[in-house]
């Protein structure tokens, strides 16, 4: 894509956006004024299917533990053994101890559930998944739904690209773990996407895990079923909270997110999220664990569009997400489409002293206050569901250089 007709001007925009990254746009002093790239939207791209997942060649293996003809009672099962099966095909965005979200509606009842890890070693997903199958009234016991899982899902599945983008960041790590660098590496090469690797193994270590766990007496009140409602909206975040603009922006630490979904009809559907910042100190054998205070979550809100089609949005990828998908939300008080969501402009407010930071790109569905205004190429991460006759996916088309991707 074409940025700028001179390339003086795409020198400049290219310097003042390495100098952001570098020392924080609280100290960024100059504007980016009269670019021609400023407002231009990228193409967005839709996926259809009744599958969501890292790698979607992992599809077959997610086959085999939802069946097509399955009956109400089945697939409350089916669905649960899904959900934990992302444990082996995204080991290092979904492990035991993620934060966890869950969107699930069977027989048109809704459930909502986030689980946060208070310590390092307490399995804040299994509390999620065990939650779901409570409501689902389809207790089992976890040993039990692991060996159905490895029982079906095969021993080798595919590598996704934010494993890869894993492997590369913590390569030095990994390669000095003996059961790390089996797993993730061949020879001195780190798996890639969309190659094949050898899954987890649960149940061969399932008493040491177990054993691990530290136990939590606070687990009820860091698992929460309530969902802030405002206007046409319900959000995993208070709204009223990220308002007041009073937010610092600070470098987070790289996170990891998986979002996974399975999608039968309009009342019968899985959506998970789960986020996390592996530690590879933290790690058992060959089993990765976050550090606890994970403050990059993902952000979610749920709505309607004018089809009364159910429209999902995820935001991840800053340390502030709730507030940057807060205001994106307050842009859009009517919902058209999912697209208008993606094409428009994603802004933070910043203090000391007051100053908004802005996407280079994106239509800006705001009118501009008199504060002094930044660009930067983008700001986190939007994931869009929406459910029609199928699940339509929309990736951000953003990155953070100076063109889509």
């Amino acid at each position: 894509m074409r940025i700028t007709k001179h390339r003086k001007k795409f020198t400049l925009i290219l310097s003042l956006v390495s100098f952001f990254f570098l020392i924080g746009c609280s100290e960024v002093e100059k504007k980016l004024n009269d670019t021609q790239s400023l407002n231009t939207v990228c193409p967005i791209i839709e996926s259809k299917s009744n599958y969501l997942l890292e790698n979607p060649r992992n599809i077959s293996e997610a086959q085999k533990l939802i069946s097509a003809k399955s009956n109400s009672s089945q697939y409350r099962n089916q669905i649960l053994n899904f959900s934990l099966a992302q444990l082996y095909l995204s080991p290092h965005s979904t492990n035991l101890n993620s934060h966890t979200l869950f969107f699930a509606k069977i027989n048109g009842k809704e459930i909502f559930i986030n689980s946060i890890p208070d310590e390092t070693y307490e399995f804040s997903f299994i509390a999620a998944l065990n939650e779901l199958a409570q409501q689902l009234k389809k207790p089992i016991s976890l040993k039990s739904r692991l060996n159905l899982v490895e029982k079906n899902i095969s021993e080798y599945v595919y590598a996704s690209r934010s494993l890869e983008e894993f492997i590369k960041n913590n390569q030095a790590q990994l390669f000095k773990s003996k059961p790390l660098k089996k797993m993730y590496f061949r020879g001195a090469q780190g798996i890639r996407e969309n190659e094949l690797f050898r899954r987890l193994d649960y149940l061969k270590d399932y008493n040491l895990l177990k054993r691990k766990a530290s136990p939590t007496k606070n687990k009820t009140n860091l698992t929460s079923a309530h969902l802030f409602t405002r206007d046409n909206y319900s959000c995993s975040f208070d709204s009223k909270v990220f308002n007041a603009d009073i937010m610092i922006l600070k470098k987070p630490e790289k996170a990891y997110h998986n979002i996974f979904s399975h999608y039968k009809d309009k009342n019968n559907y899985i959506i998970g999220v789960t986020s996390s910042v592996p530690k590879v100190d933290n790690s058992i054998n060959e089993f990765l664990f976050q550090k606890s205070n994970n403050d990059s979550y993902t952000a979610a809100c749920m709505t309607k569009d004018q089809r009364n089609h159910s429209i999902f949005l995820f935001m991840n990828g800053i340390t502030y997400n709730a507030q940057v998908l807060n205001r994106l939300i307050n842009s859009h008080s009517q919902v058209t489409n999912a697209k208008d969501f993606m094409d428009t402009k994603r802004s933070l407010m910043l203090t000391n002293p007051k100053r908004k930071v802005s996407e280079i790109y994106g239509i800006n569905r705001v009118k501009d206050n008199k504060e002094a205004q930044y660009y930067i190429p983008s700001l986190g991460r939007l994931t869009i569901l929406e459910q029609g006759e199928f699940l339509s996916t929309f990736n951000d088309p953003r990155n953070k250089q100076l063109k889509c991707n």
